[in-house]
């Protein structure tokens, strides 16, 4: 029971430190060719982006005819900043020149190709090569031994400017790329889906074949696909097995031509990678591994004979540890707010942030249970007679605590008098205190990050700190402005911007806290902060 508690644990920490993202399924057909590094450059990049795959969808501009491909708008491509990359999430030390030198060279390499066709034909008559980004920039500065600062000249010497050797160089940590137009359209095309899954799942992987199969099948899984049959040359075709003649499509040279080789070398090495990976809560799926199918994946022939090459190969996927963890917390957090939508229409004055921290403390392993009583029990329990001296929304809350409390573990319950016959004995509580102007900063960061349809809002909004609750609290200045935020948050339309806005701040101060954003108006209390 105990190492059953430890790894659970250790399941959800890790669902708070890992970063997830939105990638388009057309990014998919480009990575064959990349290494490891490159694939963590690229997904570090879409990363950058997820504000423009959110407005993208947002703005339903996969249903314009004039714009119906990309996930970036051609006009934001242009005016586009250069995206920023750490080099310590590159693995580089920036005090070491070489490294990042080694670094830049790696990034640009990241190249990709699109066929062009002839305009009068259709036909194709080759590739465009062409660099994912126009431009890198990587700073470089350095220090004398009296401490001061000057910029590198590339002295093969590495001398200053008075002919001293010099003590430290120093770069600013950071590498900046700029996009190619063309290449992005291609890349980030979201009008073929997208899906969802870990941001650095390349940076954790040991071999290349596994990150590239991880995004095969996650591209998969996202359409509940779980035994999906991938035909065999376009697997190897996806995993990068085919080197082809510059400028074209002729294959001039094959890896791992049998079989045998192609199970040995590249998809038993990317099981045993995955099943490293699963236990380091550090990966969402993994081939399931059973009697039948020792593997988790199974070739399939055409004919009787079992030889030779297969025609397809057929996967089973299961989700590790931390991925049932993760389909948790994206169904329950929809879940929650569906709920909590339902009581708001029954009970109009609920107060609505103290039903959200209620709603997000129910155990899992009631929360099913809950949910069938909150629907039908609470509003029978409500209308039944009753003795009660209190407001209906204090009596809501009421029998929802107890109806949580009587199904605790034995040694937490509580005797308490039948709800229905008697008044409720009040016991006084400490009242919970919240941190006054805790995440200030990261909520600066997340008005400058977020740039969706609820910005307008959340620039009306005053921050507070955290609600006893532990989660960032927000308020408006009247009850008029809170409900018509709420009502923007509860649009259909909203519901993927809303989620995008809640990723973005799951970033910047971990998902345990900004499981539920806290709204509430400006008080007496709470005018002498602002």
């Amino acid at each position: 029971m105990e190492k059953k508690r430890n790894n659970d644990e250790a399941v959800y920490l890790a669902l708070d430190e890992h970063g997830w993202i939105n990638s388009p399924v057309a990014y998919t057909a480009f990575n064959k060719n990349f290494s490891l590094v490159q694939q963590d450059v690229m997904l570090q990049v879409s990363g950058k982006l997820q504000t423009h795959f959110a407005r993208y969808l947002n703005e339903g501009r996969y249903l314009s005819k004039e714009n119906p491909n990309g996930g970036i708008a051609k006009e934001d491509l242009v005016n586009m900043e250069p995206i920023r990359l750490e080099l310590a999430d590159l693995g580089v030390d920036s005090n070491h020149y070489d490294e990042a030198i080694a670094m830049v060279k790696k990034i640009t390499n990241i190249k990709f190709h699109l066929p062009r066709f002839d305009m009068e034909t259709g036909l194709r008559k080759g590739d465009d090569y062409m660099p994912i980004f126009s431009k890198i920039f990587i700073p470089k500065s350095f220090e004398t031994k009296s401490s001061e600062s000057y910029q590198y000249q590339r002295s093969a010497e590495k001398m200053d400017e008075d002919g001293n050797s010099v003590a430290n160089f120093r770069r600013d940590g950071y590498v900046e790329v700029t996009i190619n137009v063309e290449a992005a359209k291609a890349i980030f095309d979201m009008s073929k889906g997208y899906f969802n899954h870990l941001e650095r799942i390349a940076y954790f992987c040991h071999s290349m074949f596994t990150s590239r199969l991880y995004l095969l099948l996650m591209k998969y899984v996202s359409k509940g696909q779980m035994h999906p049959a991938i035909d065999y040359f376009e697997l190897k075709d996806f995993l990068g097995m085919y080197e082809r003649q510059e400028d074209s499509d002729v294959i001039v040279n094959e890896k791992y031509q049998k079989f045998s080789q192609f199970r040995k070398q590249v998809l038993n090495v990317a099981k045993r990678d995955m099943e490293r990976l699963c236990e380091e809560n550090k990966i969402e799926i993994m081939l399931a591994c059973t009697d039948e199918c020792k593997d988790g994946y199974e070739p399939i022939y055409r004919g009787s004979a079992k030889r030779g090459n297969p025609d397809k190969i057929k996967f089973h996927i299961k989700r590790t540890p931390l991925g049932i963890a993760r389909e948790l917390e994206l169904h329950r957090g929809a879940s929650e707010q569906r709920l909590c939508v339902k009581l708001m229409e029954l009970y109009p004055s609920l107060d609505e942030p103290k039903l959200q921290a209620f709603l997000a403390d129910v155990p899992e392993d009631l929360w099913v249970d809950f949910k069938k009583y909150a629907y039908r029990g609470v509003p029978k329990a409500v209308e039944q007679p009753h003795r009660w001296s209190g407001t209906t929304e204090e009596f809501v809350f009421y029998i929802m605590e107890q109806w949580v409390a009587q199904r605790q573990p034995k040694q937490e319950k509580k005797a308490e008098k039948d709800l229905f016959s008697q008044a409720p004995v009040e016991r006084p509580k400490p009242e919970p205190q919240g941190e006054i102007g805790k995440y200030a900063e990261e909520w600066q960061k997340l008005l400058q990050t977020y740039n969706g349809a609820l910005k307008p809002w959340l620039l009306k909004a005053h921050h507070y700190g955290t609600a006893p609750t532990g989660f960032l609290l927000i308020l408006f200045d009247d009850k008029k402005t809170l409900e018509e935020f709420n009502a923007e948050c509860d649009k259909p339309e909203n519901k993927q911007t809303y989620m995008d806005m809640m990723q973005i701040l799951a970033g910047l101060i971990g998902k345990s806290a900004a499981r539920i954003l806290v709204r509430g108006v400006v008080s007496d209390k709470h005018k002498r902060i602002y």
